[in-house]
């Protein structure tokens, strides 16, 4: 693959982490779909990312940064670039300021989760809300992932970035434009971090809290199989799920790829699903909610690749 020979090329000084070539994404996306990508990148530190990114840049190598794949779909035909999966930059640290009161700050490839966890342990509330959303803090950032009526921008305080001439920089809250399921940070840039502002609170309170986001989302998402979370974008006045319902796609399939009879704004992967087949269904159920609702229904997950 000529690809996967400019990226050696492109890497070939650099000290990373493993860097798996022609790497099938199907082993690694929470959908457990997808063609291979040209690398697969495990970056370990904020140096080594910054060394890789700048040897991708000048050798004009396509890359994508990543988490840990729970929100995105790589087509069939696979990724022509490398995939920089961030995971191994998972520091969480509590911070605390005379009169600027209680932060934890969190590297881009960190779990939500252990986010939510070490709150909790820190005895700091505000970020319950974002308890089983999977996936990392640079996507959930990215997106401003959220649940119960709050959103990632209710808790932060600033971002920290690696800007496109490869210089790190920091933007405060007040200078980020959030939207609904999307974050505006300037073209280029990539999520190293971020720092979230949070109350003091009681350790037991925050755990019971904790506890019943996540009793409840066991309930009403299929967790027990592969999925990518929410496929759709709620509409203004109705959620996506509730209109996928209503026009009577529930356990609709295509393939090992269903609409949950759990929860119609789930796609899951019963076992042999392709990209493809997700694909497929996603199209289907945008078609249907177009000409029989009159409505564009967006997709919150991610699809890059070739077909």
């Amino acid at each position: 693959m000529a690809v996967k020979n400019e990226i050696k090329e492109a890497l070939g000084s650099i000290i990373a982490g493993k860097i798996l070539y022609d790497e099938p994404m199907s082993r690694h996306t929470s959908f457990n779909v997808g063609g291979n990508a040209g690398a697969l990148v495990l970056i370990k530190s904020e140096d080594q990312l910054v060394g890789v990114v700048r040897k991708l840049r000048e050798k004009k190598i396509k890359f994508l940064p990543a988490g840990n794949l729970t929100n995105i779909i790589v087509r069939d035909g696979g990724y022509r670039g490398a995939i920089l999966l961030m995971t191994g930059m998972k520091e969480i640290r509590y911070e605390y300021t005379p009169g600027g009161g209680d932060f934890i700050s969190a590297q881009a490839g960190a779990a939500l989760a252990k986010v939510v966890s070490r709150s909790a342990t820190d005895e700091l509330t505000g970020i319950e809300f974002c308890a089983g959303i999977p996936g990392s803090v640079g996507g959930a950032v990215w997106m401003n992932a959220g649940a119960y009526g709050k959103e990632i921008k209710d808790v932060i305080k600033a971002v920290f970035l690696l800007d496109a001439a490869g210089g790190k920089k920091t933007m405060n809250r007040e200078e980020i434009s959030f939207g609904y399921r999307k974050t505006e940070f300037p073209p280029d840039t990539i999520i190293l971090g971020a720092q979230f502002k949070l109350e003091k609170g009681e350790r037991v309170k925050i755990k019971k809290k904790i506890s019943e986001i996540l009793q409840w989302r066991q309930k009403k998402h299929p967790l027990e199989f592969p999925n990518a979370g929410s496929i759709f974008k709620n509409l203004p006045m109705q959620a996506a799920g509730e209109l996928i319902e209503e026009m009577g796609m529930k356990g609709m399939n295509v393939g090992d790829a269903q609409i949950s009879p759990k929860h119609a704004n789930f796609i899951v992967n019963r076992g042999k699903a392709t990209a493809s087949d997700v694909l497929e269904l996603i199209a289907l159920i945008q078609s249907k909610a177009e000409k029989e609702k009159g409505v564009i229904l967006e997709p919150e997950v991610v699809i890059v690749g070739e077909n």
